[in-house]
């Protein structure tokens, strides 16, 4: 069935949300991302969408919801892969669905008769040029000697053909005119494959290069990388690598290589390792590891960061051990900042590549697993001075590293790192270190003092309203019709009825229509009117309804909703008396003293 969400067109099946949200269980999906422990019937763990010290993030496994006591987050499982992945309910149907070996269930489209993307020529076009490499490099002549190049790289048949790589033959025109007969003249210009002479000829933009088909996080072809492999190209001085010039749906600034393949791995593992290279990538997939991805030929980039939280919150820098790779992790640390980031060591100035063909595939996983240092660290090695035995370089290194030190979460941490410097340092000991980064410290502490509307960002928290005594009676009241079709029937009969709190008089309506409530319905609420919903699921009421347990929550909340009234009333008597009104507050006045009468 169709429904608007978002401002677009989703094609879906509320009964096979259903399914997926009832064969999944939200402790398994949160607890991949979220350390949770078990506290009573529920689960416990630090808050992914605030910074907290003290736990306060619950999930509830019986009701298969999760709330913030801290922040006020809560939703079910789709909410959960919304927030932490920032993708749309549609996306968060896609990625739960593929846990359980479904295709992708939802469509995304401007408009019910559009059902595919408006730029699906481009990416067939990208899918069709990628075959077309493929078959060149497994079934011809040339093919053969490009493939004796990369076996002597150690990539056999079956990587070629898991990684689809392919080789751009030395013609003209070749991938054209196979391009030609199944695309039009539009996809062939805009694909970023082909280029136009003054003469107004036709002609590939890849020649005689070993081909990597380059595709965006859902596995759509959107481009090429091609890389020289014979001796007369090297000799030539020809780039190393070419990409697919910039597309409507290629960005080379904002994709990653196999972000497709890693992504799965990555939830699972709760780690993505960001290589430079795509045999690097190649190189950590022939170990095991196959949570790897690279950046494109280019350094990487806040639009890259932007794509990664999408799917980890821990990077593991693995970028190549010379001069030029530690440079660009200490570009990229500085990028990364949100993220948990290690730096893998690569021994001997070598990349993840050569260490792999000068080793074997066991002892690159041990390398990638085990030989990890943290972002400070790194920051001890790469900035420590070139001669240990100049004071002024000693002290130089001293004043930089140690806000770098003081930045560390935990003490303990940072004394080891105290010991490490000192232990660096011809003329300095523990304590003098200890002393520079304590002086930080104090520093930061006076600052943040001094900066009361700074302190209150960063320590105060939006904390979850407390409810009145009348919202807590009717949110009681909601959850037993939730829960209770025979209820839910005789209220709806019941014309007059409706609740005082407008967030739940909206839910009971949606609730009175449907006859319950679905992820696709709380995805078209606003947020306030969520939150309430997740409120309701939160009251811990017996399984069974006591006998008169209906009548007495509404005669609770008749009596709240009367208190409020005298308090109106009271309200009233005092504004007409300040005015100077005196027949409209004896009359407010006769009024109070009536209901109060009746509620006695």
């Amino acid at each position: 069935m169709g429904e608007l969400c978002g401002g677009e067109y989703l094609v879906i099946d509320k009964s096979v949300i259903s399914e997926i949200k009832n064969s999944l269980n939200i402790v398994d999906v949160i607890g991949e991302v979220v350390p949770l422990q078990k506290a009573g019937r529920n689960y416990l763990g630090n808050c992914p969408f605030h910074k907290e010290k003290t736990p306060s993030f619950n999930v509830v496994e019986d009701k298969q919801f999760y709330h913030c006591f801290g922040c006020g987050k809560s939703g079910d499982v789709f909410k959960f892969i919304e927030e932490f992945r920032n993708v749309t309910f549609a996306e968060s149907v896609n990625i739960l669905g593929e846990r359980l070996g479904l295709a992708p269930l939802v469509q995304t489209n401007s408009s019910p008769s559009q059902h595919h993307s408006p730029h699906q020529s481009l990416y067939q076009i990208n899918q069709e040029a990628a075959k077309f490499y493929h078959a060149v490099l497994m079934t011809t002549k040339i093919g053969e000697e490009a493939k004796q190049y990369l076996y002597q790289r150690g990539i056999d048949d079956e990587l070629i053909r898991h990684f689809n790589l392919g080789l751009a033959p030395d013609e003209s025109d070749f991938l054209y005119q196979a391009m030609a007969k199944k695309f039009d003249e539009d996809a062939i210009a805009q694909s970023g494959l082909f280029t136009l002479s003054d003469n107004n000829r036709v002609y590939d933009s890849f020649r005689n290069r070993i081909m990597f088909p380059l595709k965006d996080d859902r596995g759509r072809g959107i481009g090429f990388s091609g890389r020289i492999w014979t001796e007369a190209d090297v000799a030539n001085q020809q780039a190393k690598y070419k990409n697919t010039r910039a597309t409507v749906i290629f960005n080379k600034s904002y994709e990653l290589y196999h972000l497709d393949g890693a992504k799965a791995v990555a939830a699972k593992e709760h780690e993505l390792f960001l290589m430079e290279g795509f045999m690097d990538v190649i190189a950590a997939y022939r170990s095991g590891i196959e949570n790897a991805v690279a950046s494109m030929g280019t350094a990487l980039t806040p639009e890259h960061v932007q794509h990664l939280k999408r799917f980890t919150k821990k990077v593991i820098l693995t970028y190549d051990g010379d001069n030029a790779g530690q440079n660009a992790i200490a570009k990229s640390l500085d990028l990364l900042k949100d993220f948990q980031t290690e730096i893998v060591q690569i021994p001997n100035q070598m990349d993840p590549d050569e260490f792999l063909q000068k080793n074997s595939p066991e002892e690159l996983a041990k390398l990638l697993k085990e030989s990890r240092i943290s972002d400070v660290e790194f920051w001890i090695q790469y900035l420590k001075p070139a001669n240990t035995d100049n004071l002024q370089a000693e002290i130089a290194f001293v004043e930089q590293i140690a806000p770098i030190v003081a930045s560390a979460q935990s003490i303990t941490a940072q004394n080891t790192y105290i010991t490490k410097i000192a232990e660096l340092l011809p003329d300095f000991d523990y304590f003098q270190v200890e002393q520079a980064v304590n002086s930080v410290r104090v520093r930061t502490r006076t600052q943040v003092q001094q900066q009361p509307s700074q302190r209150a960002t960063i320590v105060e928290l939006p904390m979850a309203k407390r409810l009145t005594a009348l919202v807590k009676a009717e949110n009681q009241l909601l959850h037993r019709l939730l829960h209770f079709p025979y209820l839910l029937q005789e209220y709806r009969n019941r014309e007059e009825f409706r609740f005082e709190t407008q967030t739940l008089q909206t839910l009971y309506a949606l609730l009175c229509q449907n006859g319950e409530l679905t992820s696709i319905d709380l995805n078209h609420l606003d947020e306030a009117t969520q939150q309430a919903y997740y409120q309701v699921l939160e009251e811990n009421l017996p399984d069974e309804i006591a006998e008169g347990e209906l009548q007495e929550i509404e005669a609770r909340r008749d009596r709240f909703l009367e208190e409020q009234d005298l308090r109106k009333q009271s309200q009233l008597i005092r504004d007409s008396s300040n005015q100077g009104d005196v027949d409209s507050a004896v009359a407010a006045l006769e009024a109070l003293i009536a209901q109060k009468r009746r509620m006695e």
